[in-house]
C-alpha cells in the first residue's frame, strides 16, 4: 500500500521552539513528533512512505534518511506548506495507487492504523477517514485521489473538526500540538502513559522513574509522581523533580534544582537553585505554559544551551563554601585590623552595608529565575584587603561564588542592555576575578564592564585556577594594602 506523509506545518504557533526546525522534529517523550508516525505505520505493516516537506525539509531528510531505522523505504518532496491536500498529491512525480494512506505526521495519535486499516476495507466509500475518540486523527484510507474528502487532512484551525462522508472510529486519541501549552501537555500525557500506543525509550529504574542509557539519575531524584529522563543526560543527587517531568537526551541539571511539571528539551544545561514550575525549557528559552510569558535567559550558569555554549561547572558549591569557610579562618587575624584601621580613619561610619546581586535565584513577577541581592558589608578603611573581609561571609552563605565577576546591585545590572554587556552576566558574581584583580576602584564602569565581558568569554576552570595564583601573590604587593 502506498502511503504520503504530511509533514508540512509551519509552526507559527509553536514559535520560538519552531525557529530552528519544524514541528514533526519537534521532541516528543524522548522521540520526533515523525517518528511516532513511522512506528505506528511499522507496526500496521507498512514498509514505504513518501513524506511531504515544508519548513526544513533538509534538515529532515538528513535526520530520517532513507528510513532503514524502522526497516522502512522513504522518499521525500517539498512544498510551499500547510497548502491544499489535492493540490499536493496532483503535483507528485509517482502518484499514489489506489487504495492509498495518507495521513499528518506532525500531530500524535494514539491509537492502532492497524486496525483503522482492517475496518475500511470494507466500505466502498472513496475516502475512509479515521476519528480517535471521534476526533479528526488526519488519516485516510482513500480509493479516490480527486475526492473532495481528502481536504480534511488540511492543516487549519479554522475547521478543525471537519469529518470525511465515511469515518471509522478507532479506540484511542488526537493531540494536535497547536500551541505551546499543547505541546507540554502532549509531553507529561506521553510520560504518564496516557497516550498508551505510544513506544516510550528507557528503562524503568525506580517507581514512576524511567531513565534511557548513559543517564546518571537516583531514586530519590523523583519526590511524587512520574519522570521520564532521556540519554546521556546527568542529575546531581541533590536535584527534585515532582509531578510529571519530561526531560530530553543530553540534559545537565546542577545541584539543588526543583522541577515542577516540566519539558526539559535536549542540549540544555539548567543551573544551581533554578526552580521551574509548568514549564518547557529549550537552552536558554524559558516558555511558562501557565502564563505565557516567553523569556531568554542571559546568564548561562541559570540556564544554557549546551550545543552552543561551552560548558564548565567551574566551582560548585560545596568547594565555594568550604573555601571561604578555609579563608575566613585565615583571615581572622585581619579582622582586629580591619575594625582598628576602620575605627581610626571613620569613626562615625566605621563598617557599611552594600546592597549586591547575588548568585542565589528567586522567580521574578513573570516566573522567571533571576539572581537576587543580598546585603554584605565593608570595613570602611582604604586596603582593598580589609575593605572586602566581610565578603567571605557572602561566599559561605552562597551569595557570591569564590571565584567570578565582580559583584554589582541590581540597578546597575538592569543598565546593560547591549549584547557585549549582558555577556558579564553569564558568570557568577565572585569575591575574587580578573575584574576585582587587575581593574583599579575607580576605573569607569565600562572598563569593569569590558573586563567581565571578556572573563564571561573565556570563564574555564584553568583560566580561574590562574586567577587563583594571581590573587595569591596581589596580596602581598602594596596595592593591596593601599587605597
Amino acid at each position: 500500500m502506498d502511503v504520503i506523509i504530511f509533514a508540512d506545518r509551519k509552526g507559527q504557533e509553536l514559535l520560538p521552539l519552531t525557529d530552528q526546525t519544524c514541528v514533526a522534529l519537534l521532541p516528543l517523550a524522548g522521540k520526533l513528533i515523525l517518528e511516532h508516525t513511522l512506528e505506528a505505520l511499522v507496526d500496521a505493516g507498512v514498509r514505504k512512505a513518501h513524506i511531504i516537506l515544508s519548513p526544513f525539509a533538509e534538515q529532515v531528510k538528513e535526520i530520517l534518511g532513507n528510513g532503514e531505522r524502522w526497516g522502512m523505504t522513504l522518499t521525500f518532496s517539498t512544498c510551499r506548506g500547510e497548502e491544499s491536500t489535492l493540490q499536493e498529491l496532483s503535483k507528485l512525480q509517482n502518484p499514489p495507487v489506489s487504495p492509498f494512506l495518507i495521513l499528518r505526521g506532525d500531530i500524535i495519535r494514539s491509537g492502532s492504523i492497524k486496525y483503522f486499516l482492517q475496518q475500511s476495507e470494507s466500505p466502498t466509500s472513496p475516502c475512509v477517514q479515521a476519528l480517535y475518540g471521534k476526533e479528526n486523527a488526519y488519516m485516510l484510507l482513500c480509493r479516490n485521489a480527486v475526492d473532495a474528502d481528502i481536504e480534511t487532512l488540511n492543516w487549519t484551525d479554522l475547521n478543525p473538526i471537519a469529518f470525511a462522508k465515511t469515518t471509522v472510529d478507532v479506540n484511542g486519541c488526537v493531540a494536535r500540538i497547536d500551541s505551546l501549552a499543547a505541546f507540554h501537555q502532549t509531553n507529561l500525557d506521553a510520560a504518564a502513559g496516557r497516550l498508551d500506543t505510544l513506544l516510550i525509550p528507557g528503562r524503568q529504574t525506580a517507581l514512576g522513574l524511567t531513565q534511557g542509557r548513559n543517564t546518571e539519575a537516583y531514586p530519590q531524584n523523583l519526590k511524587q509522581g512520574i519522570a521520564l529522563i532521556g540519554s546521556n543526560c546527568h542529575l546531581h543527587p541533590s536535584v527534585e523533580l515532582t509531578g510529571e517531568v519530561v526531560i530530553g537526551d543530553n540534559v545537565i541539571i546542577d545541584s539543588r534544582v526543583t522541577i515542577e511539571s516540566s519539558v526539559i528539551l535536549p542540549h540544555s544545561y539548567i543551573g544551581e537553585l533554578v526552580e521551574l514550575r509548568n514549564a518547557i525549557v529549550r537552552g536558554n528559552d524559558l516558555i511558562r505554559v501557565d502564563n505565557g510569558a516567553i523569556l531568554k535567559i542571559n546568564e548561562t550558569f541559570l540556564l544554557a544551551d549546551l550545543k552552543t555554549t561551552p560548558f564548565n561547572k567551574g566551582l560548585g558549591t560545596v568547594f565555594n563554601r568550604l573555601a571561604g569557610l578555609f579563608l575566613l579562618i585565615l583571615s581572622l587575624p585581619f579582622w582586629l585590623l580591619a575594625l582598628g584601621f576602620a575605627l581610626m580613619q571613620n569613626p562615625l561610619k566605621p563598617y557599611l552595608i552594600k546592597r549586591l546581586r547575588g548568585n542565589k535565584i528567586d522567580l521574578n513577577d513573570f516566573g522567571a529565575p533571576e539572581r537576587t541581592e543580598f546585603s554584605v558589608g565593608e570595613w570602611n578603611v582604604s586596603a582593598p584587603v580589609l575593605r572586602y573581609l566581610p565578603r567571605i561571609l557572602a561566599v559561605i552563605s552562597g551569595d557570591l561564588s569564590f571565584m567570578g565577576s565582580l559583584p554589582v546591585n541590581l540597578e546597575t545590572a538592569e543598565k546593560r542592555i547591549e549584547e557585549w554587556e549582558k555577556l558579564a552576566d553569564q558568570t557568577p558574581s565572585g569575591l575574587l576575578g580578573p575584574t576585582q584583580l587587575n581593574i583599579p576602584a575607580d576605573a569607569s564602569e565600562e572598563e569593569k564592564l569590558m573586563s567581565d565581558s571578556f572573563y564571561a568569554t573565556h570563564f574555564n576552570i584553568r583560566n580561574n585556577a590562574l586567577y587563583l595564583l594571581q590573587a595569591f601573590q596581589a596580596l602581598i604587593s602594596s596595592k593591596a594594602w593601599s587605597s
